[in-house]
């Protein structure tokens, strides 16, 4: 004997429960369908589809009141904001706003130092080749720069992955403009999601991941600074 669960929707396609729902074979060889533990009244239909996601409390994702769609052919809320907001208010989140914007701060913060350290590319005599900016390549070329700043001709250094070979004085120039645009970049881009999380709501917040595009205002801001240090600094990346 086969099964499978299907959803119960009502005459306007509300949902109203989950079932299990037996297939048997009839002798004339056709499938009936048997609910269990459910009687369907008039007007509820069986839709063959996943469960829909149903909110716990403020600040989750779901529904509070699914109906079936048929033109979609998915869920969607049919609560009004005015149902919304009050289920909201009898339901509210357990983590408070704050600890969320906590918590959203010290996520980007880990990813803007994943970012700057996995480095960047940059072209040298040999190509395209990359550069980790690890603390101790930070401190490494640091002292590269520091020499041929001094008059070195070159300095040993390695791209990721190779051997250390002599690099001019123009090729550690052009890696430590790089690193520089490559933390400013990401350090000033992180300042201001820091920024827009101090000001963002708890449903906003969910959409705040390192890369997002900045609200126009910040976008302008970050924008207007990487181009002013542009001049003294080397172009930041985009």
């Amino acid at each position: 004997m086969n099964y499978k669960h299907s959803c119960v929707v009502d005459a306007n396609g509300a949902y109203k429960t989950f079932v299990l729902v037996l297939l048997e074979q009839s002798k004339e060889g056709e499938t009936k369908e048997n609910v269990q533990g459910y009687k369907l009244t008039e007007g509820e239909q069986l839709i063959d589809t996943a469960l829909p996601a149903m909110r716990q409390h403020a600040g989750t994702a779901g529904f509070i009141t699914p109906k079936w769609d048929d033109d979609t052919e998915a869920w969607k809320e049919s609560a009004t904001a005015e149902q919304i907001a009050a289920w909201e208010a009898e339901h509210p989140d357990p983590v408070s706003l704050e600890d969320k914007r906590a918590a959203k701060t010290a996520a980007m913060s880990a990813a803007c130092n994943a970012a700057i350290t996995a480095g960047m590319d940059v072209t040298t005599t040999q190509g395209t080749e990359h550069f980790s900016l690890q603390e101790t390549d930070q401190i490494n070329l640091t002292a590269a720069v520091t020499a041929v700043q001094q008059g070195a001709a070159g300095y040993p250094y390695h791209a990721d992955g190779e051997l250390c070979r002599m690099f001019t004085a123009a090729e550690i120039g052009a890696v430590g403009q790089a690193s520089i645009a490559h933390k400013l970049y990401h350090t000033t881009y992180c300042n201001h999601l820091f920024a827009w999380i101090r000001r963002a709501s708890a449903a906003e917040l969910s959409g705040i991941t390192y890369g997002a595009e900045l609200p126009e205002d910040l976008a302008a801001s970050m924008h207007a600074l990487l181009t002013q240090a542009g001049s003294t600094t080397g172009e930041a990346e985009t």
